[in-house]
């Protein structure tokens, strides 16, 4: 077999075996490359109650939990305090309640993982079981073989002696600008 056929078919078979983690991989990056703009990983959750008959000034286990029965979101009760202030600070489940007994209104924010997002970025940013690493650094070694082989695929007036050496050169080139002018 020649080894422009042989590239060929190797170049194919590993572009259909790696197009899942291709396309997990580009989603994901989106949203980590915008977190400026928004929580890839997570959805954050605020909810304000005014609470009736919790007076005082001490604030027991069983008093706080009354409390946080009357968010539409239970909160998970771990642990509270007083603030110098006079507010209660609850900790509860990927999250915090505050409660000032002068006004009776409780503030609650919850973190909430963001379907599919949480997991897909967990996977990109190599963030599991140390066997996803070896599969990354697999992914990316099968990721240069299929750049490198594209390269030898075509002949004539569009292969990398012709006009692909401009294209490719381009794509250097731009990041190259942006390491230098930018970095």
């Amino acid at each position: 077999m020649k080894i422009r056929k042989l590239l060929r078919v190797l170049h194919r078979d590993i572009g259909y075996f790696i197009t899942g983690i291709v396309l997990i991989y580009a989603i994901s990056g989106i949203a980590l490359n915008h977190r400026k703009d928004w929580n890839p990983h997570h959805i954050i959750v605020q909810e304000e109650i005014e609470v009736e008959n919790v007076h005082g000034r001490s604030f027991g286990k069983k008093k706080v939990l009354r409390i946080l029965d009357n968010f539409e979101h239970v909160p998970v009760y771990k642990k509270h305090y007083i603030a110098s202030n006079g507010l209660l600070k609850v900790f509860v489940e990927n999250g915090m309640v505050i409660y000032n007994p002068r006004t009776g209104i409780a503030e609650m924010e919850l973190l909430e993982k963001r379907p599919v997002f949480y997991q897909i970025n967990k996977l990109h940013i190599a963030g599991t079981k140390r066997i996803w690493v070896w599969i990354s650094d697999i992914m990316s070694v099968l990721l240069i073989f299929v750049a490198v082989s594209g390269l030898f695929l075509v002949k004539g007036k569009n292969s990398i002696s012709n006009r692909g050496l401009w294209y490719t050169l381009l794509g250097f080139v731009i990041p190259g600008i942006f390491l230098l002018f930018y970095m």
